[in-house]
């Protein structure tokens, strides 16, 4: 097969070996098959809707490894150290093809999806209930008595 050769069946092939965990890379390698580069040209001109396709074995291998790293941790058979090491590829690739999802937990300042907010309402003393001007007088006397500060 050519690599200009683009058929339907050939790219639903490429998409269900990749979302089963293979690379494009092993795939392409195999008689028959297109070069690496042919199949990244099908989803960059995305060739008969390929591109959301390939997006979607993408996403499906990262979900396919992460069942692999359970199966690896688990095998008696390795020795750990190559065990930890086909592990920790798989993790690292994951962490950086989808941080979101498989990524460290960190919060930074400037993510729009989740901002860091400072929540802060101003509230008039003028309503407030004698108890509840004297309970507010006490807590601020504390505060201020535990950081050493003067009271009111």
């Amino acid at each position: 097969m050519t690599d200009c050769l683009y058929t339907r069946e050939l790219a639903d092939e490429i998409c269900r070996r990749i979302s089963e965990g293979e690379s494009l890379r092993s795939i392409c390698r195999d008689p028959g098959m297109p070069s690496e580069g042919a199949v990244r040209g099908w989803s960059r001109e995305d060739r008969d809707g390929f591109a959301i396709r390939f997006r979607i074995a993408r996403d499906l291998q990262l979900d396919c490894w992460s069942d692999l790293i359970v199966d690896l941790a688990d095998r008696q058979d390795l020795d750990p150290r190559d065990r930890a090491i086909r592990i920790d590829t798989r993790k690292w690739l994951m962490s950086k093809l989808a941080p979101k999802r498989y990524g460290e937990r960190l919060l930074h300042a400037s993510d729009p999806e989740n901002p860091i907010q400072v929540l802060h309402q101003q509230i008039s003393l003028d309503g407030l209930m004698p108890e509840q001007l004297q309970a507010l007088e006490h807590f601020v006397n504390a505060a201020l008595a535990n950081s050493g500060k003067a009271g009111l």
